[in-house]
């Protein structure tokens, strides 16, 4: 089978979406399919795959949007390929993947984390007048709205009832298709022979709980409120915070230092392989305001780590409140964010649920994502055949 992904940027050390069609590429390219990628930049290129450099050039930024959905849409139908995967906002494809979910989902969540009404208010207003928000909702709008009709894939629960809401995708081309996580690379094993020298690299001490985050959009993810949370933790204890992200910490020292906690937190920056951050943590923690289904959350299972996050992570529906984790209602709730770091400052129930979290990533392996990813891409296929 011929298959493309449209993908604005390919380039796995962004994570999330990046990373996963990197990887679904080349278990394609494995299957003896024949992989096409249309992206404006390349970090990297699976080997094998056709890459299609698409221009993106534009004055503005909602300008350069436009220009790039109708130049991969464009180079895909060049291409003639059996299936077109629409990862990003872009036209032309037959089949939808949004990572980020949708854009008035996305947007609701952001302003959930405005706490002043009236701030709130504003917030709307300038995402109204936004050129760029604008151009955005005009291209996913009309990307779902396609003349045939794509095969959508909702990567959570929470992504498929926003689909319904905002865009009234019909159950017969809504398909619920968690991500997958490699359980070969990602394991305790693993973790096992990395640990030592990592916690040693960042200063850990053998007693001292590591609670891990791995992010870029540090607002999102609920940095804040992260702070907020670990202010409130007992420091007579031996437990550190490390952030591994590119992501700015200075809008946080302040109250990193407020909160006497400026020895407790480190930001390590950016890592090409987080294989060994998971090593060295006791704990994942992602109180985060609005993800899809994060793949790192997936990832921290499948090494074995509990995890804490919130009911706005589509992965938090694959996890068991209690048995491989603790799900926060909101990250606004900071009391039962700081309760749950407090309670997995306990080793013996980290080891408990490091273990169920182990068995939860084995019951969604990449195997598994690939498997149903090729059912879907199947039936748009056939129906594409079916019109020509």
């Amino acid at each position: 089978m011929k298959i493309g992904f449209q993908i604005e940027h390919l380039d796995p050390s962004r994570g999330g979406a990046e990373t996963y069609v990197y990887d679904f590429a080349r278990e394609l390219l494995a299957a003896g399919h024949e992989v096409h990628l249309f992206a404006a930049d390349f970090g990297a290129e699976p080997e094998g795959a056709v890459a299609h450099h698409v221009l993106q050039r534009g004055l503005t930024r909602p300008e350069r949007d436009l220009r790039f959905a109708r130049a991969a849409a464009k180079a895909a139908r060049r291409a003639d390929l059996d299936v077109v995967v629409a990862v990003g906002r872009t036209f032309g494809a037959n089949v939808l993947q949004p990572h980020g979910g949708t854009l008035p989902g996305s947007r609701r969540q952001n302003l959930r984390r405005i706490a002043d009404p009236a701030v709130r208010r504003l917030k709307m207003a300038f995402d109204w007048m936004n050129p760029r928000t604008r151009m955005q909702r005009w291209i996913e709008r009309r990307a779902y709205e396609a003349d045939p009709p794509p095969e959508v894939i909702a990567i959570s629960k929470m992504v498929r009832r926003d689909m319904r809401e905002f865009y009234g995708v019909p159950d017969e081309r809504l398909h619920l298709v968690y991500n997958g996580v490699d359980v070969t690379r990602f394991c305790p094993e693993a973790c096992c022979t990395l640990r030592d020298e990592r916690r040693e690299a960042w200063g850990l001490a053998p007693d001292e709980t590591c609670f891990l985050i791995v992010a870029h959009n540090f607002k999102l993810k609920g940095m804040r409120e992260l702070v907020e949370a670990v202010a409130r933790l007992d420091k007579s204890q031996p437990w550190r915070v490390v952030v591994v992200g590119k992501g700015s910490p200075r809008p946080y020292l302040e109250r990193i230092e407020q909160a006497a906690c400026g020895g407790r937190f480190q930001f390590a920056g950016a890592m090409d392989d987080v294989v060994p951050a998971y090593a060295a943590a006791d704990v994942y923690v992602q109180p985060t305001w609005y993800d899809p289904c994060s793949l790192v959350v997936l990832e921290a299972l499948a090494c074995g780590r509990p995890v804490i996050t919130t009911r706005f992570n589509g992965a938090s529906e694959l996890m068991e409140d209690g048995r491989d984790g603790l799900i926060v209602d909101t990250p606004a709730a900071i009391d039962a964010l700081a309760e749950a770091m407090r309670e997995l400052l306990d080793a013996n129930l980290r080891r408990r649920m490091g273990r169920a979290a182990r068995k939860t990533a084995e019951q969604h392996p990449i195997e598994r994502n690939f498997e149903e990813m090729m059912a879907v891409f199947e039936k748009a296929a056939a129906r594409k055949e079916a019109r020509r």
